[in-house]
């Protein structure tokens, strides 16, 4: 009966071992078998502090203000005629408030010249650049083709005019003598658009012009005409 608890007692005692040997046959497994497969979606993230290799290509470089060519949003100055310093829209001046006339100015170099006056009969407003003149018959029918730019009298400018205050250009075609009498019939109105007008202001006030060998031409709007 010794014997058989002896033996008994052996057997429990080697079962006992067996299982603890299994166990810690789990527990000391390969540490690869928990790392992530390298086929995984898990989606990849960025640090913030990261910064592109030196095989990364430059970003473009923007453009600066003076390369855009960015236009000038500011009120145009004036350019001498009017308040110093005042600030006004560019060629605000409408046909309803201007008065037109052509001046006589004498010859020289072979050319007769005219001052063509446009002068202000309502309130403040500006003018830039050239006005538009041609010249009619008592019919109202256009005489010869209209007056072509130039540059007689000085640069384009804003030229600010309060009320009574006058706009000039230079109005030149040559002398009757140049062309041997080839000039076109004396106009009975000049015709004039002011800049930025698609209304036409006409006037009587001619001065006698007579185009001759086919030349008109008229300067930029000044604030006074040349001496």
């Amino acid at each position: 009966m010794t014997n058989a608890r002896t033996r008994t007692g052996l057997l429990a005692a080697v079962a006992l071992a067996g299982a603890l040997g299994l166990a810690g046959c789990g527990v000391g497994g390969d540490d690869t078998a928990a790392a992530p497969d390298s086929g995984s979606s898990a989606p990849a993230t960025r640090d913030a502090s990261d910064s592109p290799t030196s095989d990364s290509p430059p970003s473009d470089p923007q453009p600066s203000a003076s390369d855009r060519g960015a236009g000038d949003s500011t009120p145009a100055k004036e350019a001498g005629s009017g308040s110093p310093g005042a600030d006004v829209p560019r060629s605000d001046c409408t046909a309803a408030d201007l008065r037109v006339e052509l001046v006589a100015k004498g010859s020289e170099m072979n050319s007769e010249y005219y001052d063509l006056r446009l002068t202000n009969t309502g309130g403040r407003c500006a003018v830039r650049g050239y006005a538009g003149l041609s010249l009619l018959d008592d019919g109202g029918k256009q005489i010869g083709k209209p007056a072509t730019r130039s540059q007689d009298g000085g640069a384009v400018g804003n030229v600010v005019l309060d009320n009574g205050d006058s706009a000039h250009a230079v109005v030149k075609t040559p002398g009757k003598g140049v062309t041997g009498g080839d000039c076109a019939a004396e106009p009975a109105k000049i015709k004039v658009y002011a800049p930025g007008n698609t209304e036409a202001v006409t006037s009587t006030d001619t001065a006698g012009i007579q185009v001759c060998g086919g030349t008109f031409t008229t300067g930029p709007l000044v604030t006074s005409f040349p001496r």
